[in-house]
């Protein structure tokens, strides 16, 4: 594509009477160049931070001596999902996006879209896990003791159901002429399996989620706020925990934000 809007470019500059081509023609041109060379900074400096700090999370949690946090197993899973995404969306999005085409080998297509919702699915669902594990830490601090053999269960079971919804979506993915360009998409064998399919996909990594983390955490908000320290009233003390439990609450209150945009811009919904 450059090297076409290079040449078409070159061509008029060069050749204007046997072209006729018109300063708008020309500024076109040179805009649409522009435009692809921003937009492939853009999405470079985005895919190689993406990767690079998803690989740092992972080296750092695996390697830090002070990182030993309860919730690494967690983080840890979250970024290489992240990871997955990082490597197969953001180049395949943005080869649809400047070429209004699929670019990419055709066997590409279906294992393209079964990452990405894999990718999308296990981190929806790790949320959800840190969710439920913060709530059960704040309303049962001495029962609920931490074990590894259990984090590895659920971290199993949530890549076990990320990968089934992935298997689903992938034998459908096909490469099909559309609009005079070839697309990637899914091709169901009836209306009827697609919109199914993207009910239970809409269930599963939206709706759900997004109410069990709205309620763990607002469960958790409010029984941080109304728990008062034991011993006498000390007026700065009282002051500090007053200040702690508004920061609490913003941080609850970007959570929730972050996790509504991130759910609903999730690629394949």
């Amino acid at each position: 594509m450059y090297k076409s809007l290079m040449n078409e470019t070159m061509n008029c500059s060069e050749f204007p009477s046997f072209l006729n081509c018109s300063d708008r023609e020309m500024q076109e041109l040179q805009f649409s160049l522009t435009w692809v060379v921003t937009l492939s900074c853009l999405y470079a400096i985005t895919t190689v931070f993406s990767v690079f700090g998803n690989v740092m999370v992972i080296l750092v949690f695996f390697k830090g001596r002070q990182s030993k946090t309860d919730l690494r197993p967690y983080l840890v899973n979250l970024a290489v999902a992240d990871l997955i995404m990082a490597v197969f969306c953001m180049p395949f999005t943005f080869g649809d996006v400047v070429f209004k085409s699929w670019i990419f080998s055709e066997p590409m297509c279906p294992i393209v879209i079964c990452m990405q919702t894999l990718s999308v699915s296990a981190s929806v669902f790790i949320n959800v896990a840190i969710g439920i594990d913060r709530l059960l830490v704040v309303l049962y601090p001495l029962k609920c003791k931490r074990s590894k053999s259990r984090t590895k269960l659920v971290l199993l079971l949530i890549w076990l159901m990320s990968l089934i919804l992935a298997c689903m979506v992938a034998p459908v993915g096909k490469v099909q002429l559309d609009q005079g360009g070839y697309q990637c998409q899914e091709v169901w064998p009836s209306h009827k399996h697609n919109q199914t399919f993207t009910i239970l996909i809409f269930l599963l990594t939206y709706v759900l989620p997004l109410l069990v983390l709205m309620i763990s955490y607002s469960i958790v908000g409010i029984f941080l706020w109304k728990r008062t320290s034991p011993g006498n009233r000390d007026h700065v003390r009282d002051l500090m925990q007053l200040r702690a439990k508004v920061k609490v609450t913003l941080s609850f209150i970007e959570i929730y934000e972050y996790i509504s945009v991130d759910l609903s811009d999730s690629e394949f919904l």
